[in-house]
């Protein structure tokens, strides 16, 4: 008689790596306008004067919005689109949200048994206590208005977790990345000979 047995079980220490792995890229998502012709865009102004000043109901300081700017405006150089306080193509506007998540994952432990050729198989299923993780999620959005009719026409979401106690170096290169990958998107290809509005997505 030949007695096989098995036993397989999540580690938690897999479990951790996947739920690293999942959460530390970016996601990004547009939605624009199909009757604006983007591509005749070649200034821009800032919507709203730069933030003075931190409050507790936002993440938004100073610094951030400083380090916001300095992205977006060397983003849109790289596209030929210049700073222009006069008179502007478009307007820009941009804030920062940062929301408390809950990721649960169940470990489970299965034992399996079996008797020869012929013989019965059976198995136990064990499930314990789900893995339960929290984290902070930071969402950057950055819109696009027409200057001469302050209409939105396009809208940019950048999403990834985030340390609320990170250092500023890397609090900055989260940034940068975040808002290169959501103007990667920019300006958007249009088929202006289609009306009505679009919306498409990227994630890591």
């Amino acid at each position: 008689m030949k007695i096989i047995s098995m036993i397989r079980t999540k580690s938690f220490v897999l479990t951790a790596i996947f739920l690293v792995a999942g959460c530390s890229g970016i996601s990004v998502s547009q939605d624009y306008d199909r009757e604006t012709d983007f591509q005749a865009m070649e200034s821009y102004a800032w919507r709203h004067a730069p933030v003075t000043e931190a409050t507790e109901e936002s993440p938004m300081t100073p610094l951030i919005a400083e380090r916001i700017r300095n992205a977006v405006v060397r983003e849109l150089a790289a596209r030929n689109m210049s700073l222009n306080e006069t008179s502007p193509d478009f307007l820009i506007d941009y804030h920062l949200t940062v929301e408390s998540r809950i990721s649960s994952t169940p470990v489970t432990t299965t034992v399996g048994y079996g008797f020869g050729t012929y013989g019965r198989y059976g198995g136990i299923g064990i499930s314990t206590a789900p893995d339960i993780r929290t984290y902070d999620e930071g969402t950057l959005v950055i819109d696009f208005y027409l200057a001469e009719t302050d209409k939105m026409v396009w809208r940019g979401l950048a999403s990834q977790v985030v340390d609320k106690h990170e250092k500023p170096e890397k609090v900055t290169e989260q940034i940068n990345a975040a808002v290169k990958k959501m103007l990667d998107q920019f300006p958007p290809k249009v088929d202006l000979n289609n009306a009505g509005a679009a919306e498409g997505s990227n994630s890591d």
